[in-house]
């Protein structure tokens, strides 16, 4: 497995200098977003929450506004049941919980005026994916390059529930973003080891993930790495998680200012 800074490197040459601030942005002016699963939810819709790297993400790089549309138990996968339904408010796994419909609630509230258009946009998530694969009978079906091998205009009117693989579940959901915040960088993490399930389905997952971002020119992050939570040292005794999947504010602390650090080193100051 790469070591994350050296893929994140490799993106530099796609999206160099991360982010906006050609533009001479400073941290306090960028308005973010956060879209993910429950360990980006349990920050709250405001990020106030210290259990959650979030919070710690946001105490770090003190932005201009920040809202977390994230919501627990969601996975990138789609599966044939999905339906684009923004106002969905669930918070467990379900058909309609995937993140292509945080997305959709994104656009939806940035049209109607109730949120400013996001400058960065960070995606983590990946957990449910590996943790409840036998619930997403897709994910496998395609690899990244077949994902691909659709073209972009007719990829794009397609609905979610056509949709059922991680693959082009990932690609789905950053390409809409990408056409409606153009201005806007779109970050995707990949999700930190569990002892919910195997350190290989993590690692599949965010190959996965990595490969799609390589495609749509994004940068990754990768947390899957056992610097950040070690699967084998929380089957011992729980260190930076509650109960092996959520963090604990140690953990929490740990992820945000990690990922705040390697925001700030690409280009925020």
């Amino acid at each position: 497995m790469r070591p994350f800074f050296d893929v994140l490197m490799k993106r530099i040459g796609i999206v160099l200098v991360f982010i906006v601030l050609a533009a001479g942005m400073s941290a306090r002016d960028i308005r973010y977003a956060f879209l993910g699963d429950s360990n980006t939810w349990s920050g709250g819709v405001e990020c106030t929450k210290e259990d959650s790297w979030t919070y710690w993400f946001m105490q770090q790089m003190q932005p201009a506004t920040c809202y977390n549309f994230a919501r627990s138990g969601a996975t990138w996968t789609n599966t044939s049941q999905t339906l684009r339904l923004p106002l969905d408010s669930t918070a467990v796994l379900s058909d309609q919980n995937v993140l292509f419909n945080q997305v959709v609630r994104l656009l939806q509230v940035v049209q109607q005026n109730l949120q400013p258009e996001p400058d960065v946009i960070l995606i983590l998530a990946g957990t449910n994916d590996a943790w409840f694969e036998a619930k997403r009978p897709g994910i496998w079906d395609m690899t990244v390059e077949d994902a691909f091998l659709i073209p972009s205009d007719k990829l794009a009117k397609m609905e979610p529930g056509e949709v059922t693989s991680l693959a082009l579940s990932v690609r789905f959901a950053a390409e809409t973003l990408q056409r409606a915040f153009p201005l806007a960088q779109i970050v995707l993490i990949t999700p930190p080891q569990t002892t919910k399930t195997s350190v290989e389905k993590i690692q599949r997952v965010s190959e996965v993930i990595d490969g799609c971002g390589l495609a749509v020119g994004l940068p990754v992050i990768h947390l899957e790495g056992e610097q950040f939570i070690s699967r084998a040292q929380e089957q011992q005794a729980f260190t930076f998680t509650k109960d092996g999947a959520h963090t604990n504010v140690q953990g929490a602390r740990k992820i945000g200012k990690t990922i705040a650090a390697i925001v700030t080193k690409y280009g925020i100051r």
